[in-house]
């Protein structure tokens, strides 16, 4: 390609303005070419100084978003999914988004699969199967990776994941990635490769495998995987809207209905099968079709396909990848499964002679545990584990979990708590909700539920609907205080008070796969936290002001956005527009550009 031709479809990439026929070229060339790829850097400083500088000096609401969310005090990690983690996002049909819709029907069969999902946890008390793993564009000299193994579960803390690499590698210089991973109770331990990236390899990987071995585990740790979302993905159909359909088939003789979903939606499935070993990275837009036992809805198969958005490409070349858009780059499949009959009893120890490291959690009953015993429990549901935890200077935590065989639940408490925070690690933004003749604390998700009582705090969590878990917390007997005003907390807010703080406030219409929103309101800002399932999840940020500030990043572009010029930021997933003397954002790490339009276009005034 010669050098004008080349900078004008280079300008054209960058615009996201190509045909399909012209794109494998220009990534073969940004591929090989340092040169290109500086061009491109240098296309979106220049931009960024043309289209974005400011008339006069602007308050840099960035910041002050940012702020405003990043309350002092620990927040839970976040956790880089791998060749098994990602979100995903892409249109349907070019008409429904993937994990929420505007009103778009889909077939009966789809529509029912989140709250059967939800209901077939209590169904499933044990299962065996086979697993056949196919993973692509891991690297440019190992185009196709094969993979076999196992995989056992037993209700409702137990599994196991045997993963063996069948590959044909080059040369002995690349270390199989073999990985075993096994969760039993208060036990936790995995075996596997470690991690390198794509353009070290194969040199970087050590021959050894990488051992790590956690004892004294608290039931259903933040920490781990649940065993259960690997079984029957509870959490990717949480608040799921209705998914694009599949139809049916067969797979290995069980009956199968398919659904397309997003790697964000069923990422804790996908994180909680690889979770340790050498993969590559699936991008959070990446579209996921997932087959599942029509009966039992556990996983029978899924496939991950690229998703065709210039800033996939652009991420998948600063890694090296060359994915196909027709290509899946991973593919699991499930055969011989056999659901509720006995496994073994015992599963793999760790070898001998290992370090562990301990959670610090002992096996008890705490003298708390009878006044915290919830009078409403779910049918079946009896105790399951009890404990205390020792956090060194930190509080004394007291733990009580039940189960019914499949389905858990938790609390967690404490009777001296000190920090400006919600016990629980519920996040900076909460929605007040009342329970008995008190108020609780429900979190983005609505997974948790916190409550700040008379010298007590505790979180309630687990695989039940927040419905359920509201009727639990009702049933504890603690009278629920609003937070003090110094607490993190303590701007969280309603929706009238959001319209009091913020004049000509717009909210997403028809928005489906996503609970209430959590609002916090700071001066003349109004945030709502809007999380949908498995890890989708958008912040939708207004605030009083009649001007951008300059952008933070090089590679920040041109948008339309409902009339008005705005501006996409695709590193921070940021998409930004003035109207009507507000300074309107949308921001996540989990969707796409185009499905951030789409509610972009939805907004309305309530």
């Amino acid at each position: 390609m010669k050098r004008d031709r080349s900078q004008e479809a280079l300008s054209r990439y960058f615009d996201g303005e190509l045909m399909a026929a012209e794109m494998d070229d220009i990534e073969q060339l940004l591929l090989s070419s340092e040169q290109a790829r500086n061009y491109v850097d240098r296309l979106g400083q220049l931009r960024q100084h043309l289209r974005y500088e400011a008339d006069e000096p602007t308050p840099d609401l960035i910041r002050r978003v940012l702020a405003a969310i990043e309350e002092p005090g620990p927040r839970p990690p976040v956790r880089r999914l791998r060749v098994a983690a990602a979100f995903v996002a892409g249109l349907i049909a070019g008409v429904a988004f993937i994990g929420f819709s505007i009103r778009e029907p889909t077939p009966v069969a789809a529509a029912e699969i989140p709250d059967r999902v939800l209901a077939a946890q209590g169904q499933v008390t044990s299962l065996t199967a086979q697993l056949t793993i196919v993973e692509r564009g891991w690297h440019p000299d190992v185009a196709e990776r094969v993979f076999g193994g196992q995989i056992e579960y037993r209700a409702p803390e137990s599994l196991w994941v045997e993963i063996r690499d069948d590959t044909v590698y080059p040369s002995n210089a690349w270390v199989p990635n073999h990985t075993t991973f096994v969760v039993d109770g208060n036990v936790a331990w995995s075996r596997s490769v470690a991690g390198c990236p794509t353009e070290a390899l194969p040199g970087c990987t050590p021959p050894e495998p990488r051992l790590l071995v956690t004892t004294d585990r608290e039931p259903f740790p933040d920490a781990f995987p649940a065993p259960l979302d690997l079984i029957v993905p509870v959490a990717s159909f949480s608040r799921a809207g209705e998914p694009g359909s599949l139809g049916f088939k067969e797979i290995d003789g069980r009956r199968a209905v398919g659904v397309v979903v997003t790697a964000a939606q069923v990422a804790p499935l996908i994180e909680g099968l690889i979770s340790a070993g050498n993969w590559r990275e699936v991008h959070p837009t990446d579209r996921v079709e997932l087959w599942l036992d029509q009966g039992a809805l556990v996983p029978l198969a899924f496939s991950v396909f690229p998703a065709a958005t210039s800033d996939r490409r652009l991420w998948a070349i600063r890694r090296g990848y060359v994915d196909q858009a027709d290509v899946p780059v991973l593919e699991v499949t499930w055969t011989e499964v056999v659901l509720g009959d006995a496994i073994s009893p015992e599963l793999p120890r760790p070898p001998d002679q290992t370090q562990t490291a301990s959670a610090g959690f002992r096996d008890g009953s705490p003298t708390e545990l009878e006044s915290l015993t919830p009078e409403e429990l779910p049918d079946g549901m009896t105790i399951h584990r009890t404990g205390t935890i020792a956090t060194g200077s930190g509080p004394s935590v007291s733990v009580a979990s039940w189960s019914d065989g499949r389905a858990w639940l938790k609390i967690r408490w404490t009777s001296d708590w000190q920090a400006t925070r919600l016990f629980g690690e519920l996040g900076a933004l909460v929605r007040e909700v009342p329970v008995g003749s008190g108020v609780a604390y429900l979190s983005e998700r609505g997974d948790r539920i916190g409550l700040h009582g008379n010298n007590v705090d505790l979180v309630l969590l687990g695989s039940l609907p927040t419905e359920t878990l509201l009727e639990i917390a009702t049933s504890l007997g603690v009278t629920g205080r609003v937070v003090p005003s110094t607490w993190a907390e303590a701007a969280t807010s309603t929706l009238t008070d959001a319209r009091a703080a913020v004049a000509g406030l717009v909210l997403p219409v028809d928005l489906e796969g996503f609970g209430a929103p959590a609002i916090r309101v700071e001066p003349d800002v109004v945030i709502f936290a809007y999380a949908g399932p498995g890890s989708r999840a958008f912040l939708l940020t207004e605030a009083i002001d009649d001007g951008l500030s300059p952008p933070l990043e090089a590679n920040v572009r041109g948008v339309t956005v409902r009339g008005n010029s705005g501006r996409y930021s695709p590193d921070r997933g940021l998409l930004e527009w003035v109207e009507s003397d507000l300074v309107i954002s949308l921001t996540s790490s989990s969707m796409s550009l185009e499905e951030l339009v789409a509610i972009a276009e939805s907004l309305r005034t309530p």
